[in-house]
């Protein structure tokens, strides 16, 4: 893991595509896309049941080292429609029904009110705002007020260049002076290679390290 600071918080940047702040016990994480391997089972793809276990498993391992008070996702916590890695979901949320879970809604939210209200999922469809932070799903939705901004949605990824011509592409955390870009979650996702700009701190995730890249 990595501590940074921002706006005079500390975040600190975990190895599992998640961010803790500890000020406000506040772990944060995006594009969870639960579901979406029982979603492309439905459609006759041989995708294994181990891999919203394997997600699952890692929320739960998050979870119990950080004993944090909320949990938020900042969009596309579910993937479409209501299929079994649902129900694998609502079994781990009922063993720890005392966490309050926020989503802000992403394009993937679709699912029954019902299901987040049973669930005790608090919903906002736009953004949430916790001190000089607000949380998105994509940054463009983002209001105009000075905050410092979280934003998810694009999955992204940095392309690593070796020696031998050894190119290897890994998630990443994005950060400059007023927003931040939120690996998905998920490892059943692909990912978006960006090119970092002049003033962005970029930190490439391996299976267990968060290292930073480069500031450009």
């Amino acid at each position: 893991m990595i501590r940074i600071i921002k706006r005079g918080i500390e975040l600190i940047l975990d190895q599992e595509r998640a961010l803790y702040i500890p000020y406000y016990q506040l772990l944060v994480i995006s594009d969870f896309h639960l579901g979406k391997s029982g979603h492309f089972r439905k459609e006759g793809l041989q995708i294994p049941r181990q891999v919203s276990e394997t997600d699952i498993t890692r929320l739960d391992h998050l979870v119990a080292m950080y004993n944090p008070k909320t949990l938020l996702v900042t969009g596309d916590m579910f993937h479409h429609h209501h299929n079994m890695d649902l129900e694998e979901f609502r079994i781990w949320r009922i063993e720890n029904k005392t966490l309050e879970i926020i989503l802000v809604k992403g394009n993937h939210d679709k699912l029954a009110s019902i299901f987040y209200e049973q669930l005790a999922i608090k919903l906002f469809s736009i953004y949430y705002e916790i001190g000089d932070f607000c949380f998105v799903h994509e940054q463009k939705d983002a209001p105009d007020h000075g905050k410092y901004i979280f934003s998810g949605h694009i999955h992204p990824g940095i392309l690593l260049k070796g020696p031998a011509r050894q190119r290897l592409k890994l998630p990443c955390f994005v950060f400059d002076d007023n927003t931040a870009l939120l690996p998905a979650f998920s490892l059943f996702t692909g990912l978006y290679l960006i090119q970092a700009k002049t003033g962005q701190e970029v930190f490439a995730i391996t299976a267990n390290r968060v290292t930073a890249v480069a500031t450009f």
